[in-house]
């Protein structure tokens, strides 16, 4: 008997980022060995009781799974109705695409019953790698679709590497050279501008120390942790210090607690406080010239959607203080991070709702004049709107504000609702899998920076 355990819920969960009502449904499928860990999975609606001989909706329920002991992962899925086989084995195969089509991929594909299904995986573990498919072409035997317009993802299939050792992957687009830099895994990566060096550094959080490390060099610097401190405020990302997102000769800015702003010397690593927050802290940023600190703090004792903006400068003396200075949709008492950043020395870049008027969700502020107007992006046309929203299926902006493009405007790579980076092609309206993984963005050498660090990461 081979042991398997649990180890991420893929179209189940993504199934679960769409708004939509689920009821239990009684599952006669065979249940997997009694070494396996059960996860919750999303469960299709119940037939109205108006209409009781409408047959149920077919759906099919998909579970991971790694098996322990041996270099290979499972996809099991189960059905509420018997699967037309011929149909499901065609559209794993016609859908499969990976990060590197060049290492070996293969799978097998184990009727337990006519609805249940073991699709063995055999990848290589030793070296990084993602793909993923789709199982919407499938049909129950008697003729229908298990697609739905409703959740378009729920199908979807994403597989990586389990490897304990992140990294960040480098890709030419056009001329096809890799590049491989060992990172740490983490919940969290912070693109950081620093002033000594050409190109982005990547923060990687973690619980014990903080890892900075230079794109193109790989030059790292290690930053420990601080004490929690009393009266620090929790939160919903995991770590208790956000660094800004410019490090200066010497010195940066930090958030300790989502409460207390100090400046942070980077030789010794000692302290300086500045301002005390009396509300949770959701997001800042320091300007290119180093000399004022923007903060985005709850407006409210409920940590809503508004946030009050306080600008510092270096010393924690207050420049300018705006209330609710953005909106950004979220559930009461969930503190999360908001982003924000500098364009220049006097413009910031406010967070706000992804929508029609305001697909990036941005918002300039001119911090002398007090104007605002909404960040567009004129690359965004109606096309582009189009061939993105027709291969994702779903007309949704917060797609277009993942978008990032390559110097010469002709590639844009993205966030998909699935979760994994696409590349889509405006010449050629081509939209490409390029990796599962955080999109970093596009580095001064023109390539492409993804990274793989075990699982989500927020890139605030």
């Amino acid at each position: 008997m081979r042991y398997l355990t649990v180890i991420v819920l893929a179209a189940a969960m993504l199934a679960g980022c769409q708004e939509t009502d689920t009821a239990e449904q009684a599952d006669t499928s065979p249940s997997p060995p009694p070494a396996t860990i059960q996860s919750a999975t999303a469960s299709p609606a119940t037939p109205s009781s108006a209409a009781p001989l409408t047959p149920e909706e077919p759906f099919l329920y998909i579970e991971q799974m790694k098996i322990l002991g041996e270099n290979g992962q499972v996809v099991q899925v189960k059905s509420n109705t018997d699967i037309d086989q011929a149909s499901l084995e065609s559209a794993l195969k016609k859908s499969l695409q990976t990060s590197n089509p060049q290492a070996e991929f293969s799978y097998t594909l184990e009727w337990e019953s006519p609805r249940f299904v073991q699709i063995r995986l055999q990848m290589d573990e030793e070296n990084a790698w993602s793909g993923t498919f789709n199982l919407d072409e499938a049909n129950t035997a008697d003729g229908r679709s298990y697609a739905s317009t409703e959740q378009p993802y729920r199908n979807t299939v994403v597989v990586r590497s389990l490897t304990d050792q992140g990294s960040i992957h480098f890709k030419g687009i056009v001329s096809g050279t890799e590049r491989r830099l060992p990172v740490w895994n983490t919940g969290w990566v912070k693109t950081v501008d620093n002033e000594q060096l050409t190109g982005p550094s990547f923060l990687f959080y973690g619980d014990e120390e903080h890892h900075l490390v230079h794109a193109l060099t790989g030059r790292e610097l290690t930053i420990p942790s601080f004490p929690l401190e009393e009266g620090a405020y929790g939160n919903d990302y995991g770590y208790n210090e956000m660094y800004s997102d410019r490090f200066y000769p010497g010195h940066t800015y930090m958030i300790s607690g989502n409460k207390t702003l100090y400046r942070v010397d980077l030789k010794d690593f000692s302290r300086k406080k500045l301002h005390v927050f009396d509300k949770p802290v959701y997001g800042m940023s320091s300007s290119p010239d180093g000399t004022r600190i923007a903060v985005l703090y709850a407006h409210d004792d409920y940590i809503g959607p508004g946030a009050d903006l306080l600008v510092l400068d270096q010393k924690g003396n207050t420049l300018l203080s705006r209330e609710n200075a953005a909106f950004l949709s979220h559930s009461d008492g969930f503190l999360f991070v908001y982003p924000l950043s500098w364009e220049d020395n006097s413009i910031l870049i406010l967070p706000a709702d992804y929508e029609e008027s305001n697909p990036l969700g941005k918002i300039r502020f001119d911090i002398g004049s007090g104007a605002s107007e909404v960040l567009l992006d004129d690359r965004i046309t109606e096309q582009v709107k189009e061939d993105i929203w027709e291969h994702e299926r779903q007309q949704d902006y917060y797609l277009l504000s993942t978008l990032q493009w390559s110097q010469d405007g002709r590639f844009a790579a993205y966030t998909s609702g699935s979760g994994t980076i696409r590349l889509y092609d405006k010449n050629e309206r081509t939209i490409t899998f390029m990796a599962a993984g955080v999109l970093l963005g596009w580095m001064p050498d023109g390539t492409l920076a993804w990274a793989d660090v075990g699982d989500h990461a927020y890139t605030f």
